[in-house]
């Protein structure tokens, strides 16, 4: 940051110390000027050490922090901050130390991680132990040891460690935590370092069977190992993977990405999970990330980790999972088109990539092949509106005008699709009904009270009857490659609304009023003329969006 005078630096302490609270403010800012000035301007010390004063907005503990000597150096007041939080989030963070500087966190990542170490604890039955997890990272956002990011595209949220938080990390968290940052994917010779012996979690990053055969499988108390990532040229050996599972039998998680190109059309569009998984008894969490095209194969053997919470085969394919006695699954991510006869029996499953119709407790839920769908009675049997905890729904439909059913079908598909009143985040893909749902339209037509985020992708000419005011809440609306000729005119009532997507549409040539609460404005690969005029100044369609902060078009 360009240098802060001493009234600039506690005004941004004080914003991050007393933001959202409700204190006295004439006596906390005269504490906190003292406060300020024992920091010596550090940025980074002043949303850190300001984040744990607002988290505790009590003058006589703001009073005794004022004494402390130890504000006088950044890396201690850092300390001191670190401290302050709950042990278990403070376990959870140094959990952090394993991922490389200025890596991105991934959210849900980070949440399933966490549970899979046992770091997360519920304090009553009936609490669920992603909700905890993600009660933790709200506390470590709010006082800044996790910095939030969203992917312009995805909009998924990730996180990021300041530089002198990882240094604190790297004294806390000990030997504990180890990353191998190894350069031979990029042409360089490999890593040729020691690795501490009493290791429990290890990132490695760029997969080398050499590298895991001579420096990892001697590892004793090894219980994470992540192998981000699996280059194209780099090809995984199955007697690798085969000894990993056979000498780390402590790992709790095993992790491994592969890299896009890796399943090219050169390559084996396969990946077999080998037998002697059975022998990780401890594994909570394994994950082979791979890509479209590539069949992922099972073993029977799969039946005996007892204890497996997550699998994650990203975009592979599998057919089948008829394992029902993994009764501690609570999360499974693959391509959807696989069968699954005894899904009834697997209690704890909350995310599953397929269409459900059984009274399942799902936080996320991806429906493909709707295309086939035929009738509105088929879309209620999965009586979507009744499952409240799920938070994030995508529903799709692919396929030409030729193989799918007509619009007023669709129509009326999408009608039986009602979502649950807590629903979060919705995406729409491929949707060429002749009218949008009631749902979608009137408020009080059942559906998501306080939807946040809606996508909309590759759906339809826009029709009269879609109406955003059914969804007040909006702070984030990605409209991508959809047909249509224009936006709608009432969309400066979504005064929520903090970020707009506009991608790929092509026919849109003039923008409406838009909401004065917009921050940021993507808009990309949309019609020449539309992306012109809003550059020139003057022109109606940059009036619009003038006042945006951010705008990103190109």
């Amino acid at each position: 940051m360009p240098g802060l005078d001493e009234d600039q630096y506690l005004k941004m302490f004080m914003h991050y110390a007393l933001d959202g609270t409700s204190c006295a403010h004439e006596e906390f800012i005269s504490v906190g000027r003292e406060i300020a000035k024992r920091l010596h301007q550090s940025p980074i010390a002043a949303v850190i050490v300001a984040g744990r004063l607002g988290a505790n907005p009590n003058i006589s503990f703001w009073k005794n922090v004022a004494k402390l000597d130890m504000l006088n150096d950044t890396m201690d007041a850092l300390w001191w901050s670190y401290k302050q939080l709950n042990p278990d989030i403070r376990r959870c963070f140094e959990f952090c130390n394993i991922f490389p500087r200025r890596f991105k966190l991934e959210k849900d990542q980070l949440v399933h991680l966490w549970i899979a170490q046992g770091f997360v604890k519920t304090s009553c039955a009936v609490e669920e132990m992603e909700d905890v997890a993600e009660g933790y990272i709200h506390e470590l956002v709010s006082c800044s040891f996790l910095q939030p990011e969203v992917d312009d595209f995805s909009e998924e949220e990730y996180f990021t460690i300041h530089d002198l938080l990882h240094d604190l990390l790297a004294k806390v968290a000990g030997s504990d935590c180890f990353r191998i940052e190894n350069a031979r994917g990029h042409g360089g010779e490999g890593w040729k370092g020691d690795v501490p012996r009493d290791v429990r979690h290890l990132f490695v990053q760029n997969y080398d069977g050499e590298l895991i055969t001579k420096k990892i499988l001697g590892l004793d108390n090894l219980w994470t190992l992540i192998i981000d990532v699996v280059e194209e040229d780099t090809p995984v050996e199955e007697k690798v993977i085969e000894i990993i599972c056979k000498k780390l039998p402590k790992l709790r998680v095993l992790a491994v990405a592969f890299s896009k190109k890796h399943h090219g059309i050169r390559k084996p569009n396969k990946f077999s999970v080998p037998t002697s998984i059975a022998q990780l008894k401890h594994l909570r969490y394994l994950a082979f990330r791979t890509y479209h095209s590539c069949f992922v194969t099972l073993p029977r053997t799969l039946t005996k980790l007892h204890h497996i919470q997550l699998l994650d085969f990203y975009e592979g394919l599998m057919l089948e999972f008829p394992f029902a006695d993994v009764v501690n699954l609570r999360h499974m991510f693959c391509m959807p088109y696989l069968r699954s006869p005894n899904l009834g029996k697997l209690i704890s499953l909350q995310t599953l990539p397929c269409f459900i119709v059984r009274n399942q407790k799902l936080r996320g839920l991806l429906i493909r092949g709707l295309e086939s769908v035929k009738s509105k009675e088929e879309a209620l049997e999965a009586n979507l509106a009744a499952k409240e905890q799920l938070t994030e729904l995508k529903l799709v439909w692919f396929g030409d005008n030729d193989t799918r059913c007509s619009p007023e079908v669709e129509a009326e598909v999408l009608e039986g699709l009602c979502p649950p009143v807590g629903l979060q985040k919705l995406h729409i893909f491929g949707y060429k009904g002749s009218r949008y749902p009631d749902w979608m339209v009137r408020k009080q037509s059942g559906g998501p009270e306080g939807l946040g985020n809606l996508y909309l992708i590759r759906c339809n000419q826009l029709v009269p009857s879609l109406q955003f005011e059914a969804f007040p809440h909006l702070r984030v609306l990605q409209i991508s490659f959809c047909s249509w000729d224009s936006l709608l005119g009432n969309m400066e009532h979504l005064t929520l609304l903090k970020k707009l997507d506009i991608v790929g549409c092509e026919n849109i040539r003039s923008l409406p009023t838009l909401p004065q609460s917009i921050e940021k404005l993507y808009l990309a690969e949309c019609n020449n003329e539309l992306m012109k005029s809003c550059q020139r100044v003057g022109h109606p369609n940059w009036q619009k969006i003038e006042h945006i902060p951010m705008k990103i078009i190109g």
